[in-house]
Order: structure tokens, then sequence, then C-alpha cells
């Protein structure tokens, strides 16, 4: 009987740990005052004003890319993705790791909800750090402190 609780115990908690996981391996950071243009500009600006960071690929402007299939949302009025990236970082990761690469580089989404609220969707990388141990999460240790900086600094910019 002793043994049967405990599985049930382990299963249940491994329920519950894959359910945590799912809950907030995407983290939605609420932007308070600014315009969806300003959080983009800001986010431009910021990303590579951090040494060696940049912008691999051209930022996605999937809403319009959506109302240009037909496509339309009740819940967004706006949305564009920015594909955030540190070559040297994903060097260091891939030379050793390359089914990385199917993670890279990070998607920063920025939404617009259709009462005006704005924010920044992303993978959260500081949860990874912790179930990727060793030498990955090590890479993701440095990459989510980063974030964490490059964030507190678009929250606070100011056009010029």
């Amino acid at each position: 009987m002793s043994i049967l609780m405990i599985l049930i115990g382990v299963v249940i908690g491994l329920v519950l740990a894959a359910y945590g996981m799912t809950k907030y391996m995407i983290v939605s950071i609420k932007i308070e005052g600014k315009t969806f243009d300003e959080l983009n500009e800001a986010i431009k600006k910021t990303i590579p004003s951090f040494e060696g960071w940049s912008f691999p690929i051209e930022t996605w402007k999937f809403y319009e890319s959506q109302l240009s299939k037909g496509l339309t949302y009740d819940n967004i009025k706006n949305m564009v993705i920015h594909f955030v990236c540190k070559p040297a970082l994903a060097n260091q990761m891939l030379r050793r790791f390359p089914y990385f690469g199917g993670i890279m580089p990070c998607s920063w989404a920025v939404y617009e909800t259709v009462d005006g609220e704005l924010y920044i969707a992303k993978m959260n990388i500081k949860l990874m750090s912790y179930i990727f141990q060793g030498f990955i999460g090590k890479l993701m240790k440095e990459v989510a402190k980063t974030e964490e900086e490059m964030l507190e600094k678009i929250k606070n910019y100011k056009s010029n």
C-alpha cells in the first residue's frame, strides 16, 4: 500500500511540475506609459546598446502579415516579433549542441490588446536555465540576467 501511495505521489508531482512548466514557460510583461510605436523604438534602440546583442532577422510585422492573409483577431490590435540574439553566445551553444538552433534566435513579441494594453511576450529563459543544468544552464543564466537588464532599460526608455 505504501509503494502505491508513493507512486501516486510521484505521478501527481510530475503532473503538477509539467503544468507549472507549461504555464510559466512564456512570460508576458505588461508595459506601462508607452505607445506601441514607442515600445518598439525602445526595443530597437536598447538591444544593440548591450555589447554583442543584435537583431539577426528583420522585425516581423506579424499582425500586418496576418491581416494581408484575411486573418483577424478579436483580442489584439497589433503585434510585431523581434528576433534577439548575441551571436557569440549562440555560437558557444550551437558548437556543442546544434539542436538548440530550434529555439534561436530568441523571439520577443510586442503586442497591443484591443483595450490598449501593451505587452512583451518571450520565452522564460530564467526558468529554462534551471531546467538545463551545466554548460547550457550557465549560458541561459547569462542571457536571463542580460534580458532583465534590457527589459528594465526598455521600461525606462525615453524617446529623443
